[in-house]
Formats: structure tokens, C-alpha cells, sequence
């Protein structure tokens, strides 16, 4: 039995939705139906935002320019929100070790650690954000939320 085009459009549709609907869920953005409460994790997030990129890959040259631009708005805002999320994480981070650095003896070791924290997510949200070498929109957004790279981003893509 064959489907129409308008059929598997709305199906695909609906599938980028449930991806999308689980990156939020996951970024924190929105409550967990099954727990009742907003639950965060990156980790899940970036998987879901991976299997839409997946999507995206295996589609190219099959949808409709509507059905691109959608796909494409979606993982814009999906990677924002990510870098976003993964942003605070990290000035929450930053927020306990000068916290900690206050009370202590407040030492250049302890300065340091806090510049590593922030490495680190610097180094996660980069690798959220795509391959630098492909000059895709995603790559302005390595760079952090709202710096002026993330204006250039949609303008591009």
C-alpha cells in the first residue's frame, strides 16, 4: 500500500516533532509527562538533536524545500537552546567555585579550576554545535548564545 507525498510529508514531520519535543524535555525546557517535573540532560539532548541532523543526512535531495527549511529551523533553535542550557551550566559552575574561592583562601589553583570548568563545556558546546570545517549555520553557534555570531547563523543557512 503506497502512501501520498502529503502522508509521508506529515509523517515526517511529526517525526522531527517527536525528536524535537524530547530535545526540550531534555534541555529542561519543558515538564517530563512521565515524572511530572522539568528534568535536565545534555547528554540526551544532544542525542536527540543528533538524530535529527541523522534525518536531515539520510533525506538530503528527497524533501521539499518547506520540509528543509523546517528541518533546519528546528535544529537552529534546538542547538541555541542547547548552547544555552550548556552555557548556564557552566556559569552555575563557575558561580559555586568563586563561591568556594571566597571562602577559602582564595588561591590561583582554585582560579584555575574554574577557567578548566569552563573549558570544558566550551569544548562540549562546540562539538554540539556541528564541524567547524563545514561552514554550516551551526558553526556560528559554537561560539556561545548571543554573541554576535548567532545573529549571522540564520542568515546563512
Amino acid at each position: 500500500m503506497t502512501q501520498s507525498a502529503e502522508t509521508l510529508d506529515a509523517l515526517f514531520v511529526n517525526l522531527v516533532m517527536i525528536f524535537k519535543t524530547a530535545a526540550f524535555q531534555q534541555l529542561g525546557k519543558t515538564l517530563n509527562p512521565m515524572s511530572g517535573k522539568v528534568e535536565k540532560n545534555l547528554e540526551q539532548a544532544r542525542f536527540s538533536i543528533d538524530m535529527i541532523e541523522m534525518l536531515k543526512e539520510k533525506t538530503r535531495g528527497n524533501l521539499s524545500e518547506g520540509l528543509n527549511k523546517f528541518v533546519d529551523s528546528t535544529l537552529l533553535e534546538l542547538r541555541m537552546n542547547y548552547v544555552e542550557e550548556a552555557n548556564a551550566g557552566a556559569e552555575s559552575g563557575e558561580d559555586a567555585q568563586a563561591a568556594k574561592a571566597a571562602d577559602g583562601a582564595g588561591s590561583g589553583a582554585e582560579g584555575a579550576g574554574s577557567g578548566a570548568g569552563t573549558g570544558e563545556v566550551a569544548g562540549a558546546t562546540g562539538s554540539a554545535s556541528g564541524d567547524s570545517t563545514t561552514g554550516k549555520p551551526e558553526d556560528a553557534e559554537s561560539t556561545g548564545a548571543g554573541s554576535p555570531d548567532d545573529e549571522k547563523g540564520p542568515k546563512s543557512g
